[in-house]
C-alpha cells in the first residue's frame, strides 16, 4: 500500500484533549530551542506526541511501529495507533500582510526598527545580529524588517550544518547587496561560529541563564573582531523580561560569591551551602 494513502488512514486523538500530553507539547515548543525528530533527526513535520511524551513526525513513528515490535523508540514502551496524539492545528507566519502588521505594532519591534536605521545612517555597511530563544519570532520579523528596507538572513535550529555554513559565509560577504541582518537562534548560535562580520548586537528578550546570551554575544566579540561591538538588551518595561533579568543578576552574584573565596593559601573555595543555593536554580 502507497505510504501516503497509508498514513491517511489513521485520524490521531487531538491532544488537546490530553491536558498532561498537552503541557508537555507546550513546555517542549516554547521552550526555546529547536528540537528534533529522533528518528529522522530533522525538525518533525506533522507533530505527534506518544502517550509517554515523546514527540516524532506522524510519518517517522507510524513506520518505525510498523517495522519493529510497536513500541516507544526511546522508552521502549509498548505503543500503538490508539496511544498517538496529534499536535493542535497552528497558524504559522506564512509572509502575507497579516502576520507581519501583527508584528510591526509591537513597541518593541518598532524600537529595533528605530536603532536599525539609526546604524545604518551612520554606516549603510554596518551589520547587526539580532537574537531571539524563539524560531517562530525570527520569522515573524522577517516581513517588517523587509519592509523598513533591510535585507535578512536567517540562522536556526531548523538548518542543518551545511545549510547554517552558508548562510554565515553569506553573511560575512562584503558588498552594498548583501544582507546587513542576521536573525539567529540563541542556541543554535551558542558555539563554534564566526559572526565577526556584524558590530551590533540586539538581544530581542532575555534568557534566564546568562550564560548562553554570553556565548551568543561572544560569537560576534571574539579574536578577529576590528569594530567595536556595540550590545543592545531589548526589555519591555513592567513585564516578566525584568524579573528575569533580576534572576540572571541574582545567578551571577551568587556563582561569584561561590567561586571567588579563598582559603589561607589563597586557593578558592566553594562551600556545600553556596552548592545547594546554586543548584537551587
Amino acid at each position: 500500500m502507497n505510504l501516503s494513502l497509508y498514513l491517511m488512514t489513521y485520524f490521531f486523538a487531538d491532544v488537546s484533549n490530553n491536558p498532561e500530553l498537552l503541557q508537555k507539547l507546550l513546555e517542549v515548543l516554547q521552550d526555546g530551542e529547536d528540537f528534533d525528530c529522533p528518528i529522522c533527526i530533522s525538525p518533525p513535520t506533522d507533530i505527534v506526541i506518544t502517550c509517554c511524551a515523546h514527540i516524532f513526525c506522524e510519518a517517522c513513528i507510524l513506520k518505525t511501529l510498523d517495522r519493529s515490535k510497536s513500541c516507544c523508540p526511546l522508552c521502549r514502551r509498548p505503543l500503538s495507533e490508539s496511544d498517538l496524539f496529534s499536535a493542535p492545528q497552528s497558524s504559522e507566519p506564512d509572509g502575507t500582510g497579516a502576520s507581519s502588521c501583527g508584528t510591526s505594532s509591537s513597541s518593541k519591534v518598532s524600537a529595533l526598527i528605530k536603532l536599525l536605521s539609526e546604524s545604518r545612517d551612520q554606516d549603510p555597511g554596518t551589520k547587526s545580529v539580532v537574537f531571539s530563544q524563539f524560531r517562530k519570532m525570527l520569522l515573524l520579523l522577517e516581513e517588517p524588517l523587509k519592509a523598513a528596507g533591510f535585507k535578512t538572513l536567517r540562522l536556526d535550529g531548523s538548518m542543518n550544518a551545511k545549510r547554517r555554513a552558508l548562510v554565515i559565509e553569506e553573511f560575512g560577504a562584503t558588498g552594498r547587496e548583501g544582507a546587513t541582518v542576521l536573525l539567529a537562534s540563541l542556541k543554535a548560535s551558542g558555539a563554534g561560529i564566526n559572526l565577526t562580520a556584524a558590530s551590533r548586537v540586539y538581544l530581542f528578550e532575555p534568557w534566564w541563564n546568562p550564560a548562553v546570551e554570553e556565548q551568543a554575544m561572544d560569537r560576534v566579540h571574539r579574536i578577529g573582531q576590528k569594530q567595536e561591538v556595540k550590545i543592545v538588551r531589548l526589555i519591555a518595561q513592567n513585564s516578566i523580561e525584568e524579573r528575569i533579568l533580576e534572576l540572571q543578576e541574582k545567578k551571577k552574584q551568587l556563582a561569584k560569591e561561590a567561586f571567588g573565596k579563598k582559603g589561607a593559601k589563597g586557593r578558592r573555595e566553594v562551600g556545600v551551602d553556596d552548592l545547594r543555593i546554586l543548584m537551587s536554580f
